[in-house]
């Protein structure tokens, strides 16, 4: 008989602690890729700028001791430059931020041997629960059926496509609206 999955959230400062083994778990999903963009060295550096983004969150499922899969996610900064590549796509309401409108889900990674058990969507609504903006934000390689499936199951609507990286792979954008009355998604 297994041990029941536990929950755990982490800010950012108990985060940190566990960079090296959610550095693990991204390695083992994305082994055999050869894209750069999936690179254990360009996911570090990218869960680093995420550990400091505003309200930045980490909720991983473990079976004992052991991460069986996370998410993470913060909010989109007023500042932020994320909607840069839909500027004059998409109407500026859209895309305008206060810093607490969108989170940003970055990562949902579960490994092999505990997926199809329910675990992504049980972290996907444990770190929305908590969330207080007003709608959420995600994105999706297209090619990732089973992802993009769930997450259009889970309410998410398609917004548009974009690449973080010129030599990175395309990547579908999804938004949700978490708060009754949130204007401007489609």
């Amino acid at each position: 008989m297994s041990t029941p999955l536990t929950l755990h959230r982490h800010a950012a400062a108990d985060a940190r602690a566990l960079l090296d083994e959610a550095v693990a778990v991204h390695q083992e999903i994305y082994a055999g890729q050869g894209v750069p963009y999936f690179s254990a060295d360009r996911f570090r550096d990218r869960l680093a700028v995420a550990l400091r983004q505003p309200e930045f969150e980490l909720v991983a499922a473990c079976d004992q001791d052991r991460i069986t899969g996370y998410l993470y996610g913060f909010a989109l900064p007023r500042w932020t430059r994320w909607w840069t590549p839909f500027a004059g796509v998409l109407p500026a309401e859209l895309t305008r931020e206060t810093g607490d409108r969108t989170v940003f889900i970055q990562e949902i990674m579960v490994r092999a041997p505990w997926r199809g058990r329910g675990i992504a969507r049980r972290l996907h609504d444990e770190f929305l629960a908590a969330r207080a903006e007003q709608r959420g934000l995600i994105c999706v390689e297209p090619g990732n059926e089973p992802a993009r499936s769930a997450y259009l199951r889970w309410g998410w609507r398609p917004l548009g496509s974009t690449t973080f990286d010129p030599a990175g792979p395309v990547f579908d954008c999804l938004v949700k609206t978490l708060a009754p009355g949130e204007q401007g998604c489609p």
